[in-house]
């Protein structure tokens, strides 16, 4: 069977409960919530106020703005490796590329700079990307403490839960991750890199016309068949 005849393999689809009425039914939850706390109904607009800014930090079209796994960091170091130089060196990676690029450097005969950056990465990429997720959590986490309190948020949580009952709170909860945090950002922010890689597995070497793809694929052993 092939998978990747049908669109939605590429694309995928929203799920079946996300519906055009999910917004509203969510907003029409809480409503529920800030009739039952009265004249205190201001802690729930506070809450939600401090969850939408908190999430508004975070885009998914800058996730991978300009981390690129072969077209930032990474290849920068490449290329330092390659003119000699250091400057990239304070990287916790920096020795790994380096081992790398000592082992494997003397059996990249093309002449096209960026063929070779790309063959050396490419061998890399699952260590990269692991890597860059970690640096991008750390990043945004950063990020949250600078615009969240969260002690605050959890505080509102709790008098709200007292005041209008723990379980419309929890339902409330689960809407909005469902209905504003769709997709995890570090997926969001992985895909981003991996289209930016297969970007470069499609490349072409000027010297040969083939594409890099084809350069690893001929540079790997040949096994035997399973």
């Amino acid at each position: 069977m092939n998978i990747f005849e049908h669109r939605d393999s590429f694309f995928g689809s929203l799920d079946a409960e996300f519906s055009k009425d999910s917004l509203l039914s969510l907003f029409r939850l809480a409503k529920q919530i800030r009739l039952r706390l009265g004249k205190h109904g201001y802690p729930l607009d506070c809450y939600l106020s401090i969850f939408l800014d908190s999430i508004s930090q975070t885009m998914p079209y800058d996730a991978a703005d300009d981390e690129f796994l072969m077209g930032g960091k990474f290849q920068h170091i490449m290329f330092s490796l390659i003119d000699g130089s250091e400057a990239e060196k304070d990287h916790p990676l920096y020795e790994h590329m380096r081992k790398a690029y000592e082992e494997h450097s003397g059996e990249l005969l093309f002449q096209e700079r960026y063929t070779r950056i790309c063959l050396l990465l490419i061998p890399l990429a699952d260590e990269l990307l692991a890597d860059a997720a970690a640096r991008f959590v750390e990043e945004q986490v950063h990020k949250l403490d600078g615009v969240t309190d969260e002690a605050r948020l959890w505080e509102l949580y709790r008098q709200i839960s007292d005041l209008a009952g723990g379980s419309l709170m929890e339902e409330l909860n689960q809407r909005l991750q469902k209905r504003f945090l769709i997709a995890p950002l570090t997926a969001v922010f992985a895909q981003g890199v991996t289209s930016d890689l297969a970007e470069r597995l499609a490349d072409r070497d000027l010297e040969t016309s083939r594409q890099m793809f084809q350069l690893l694929l001929d540079s790997l052993p040949e096994e035997k068949v399973l």
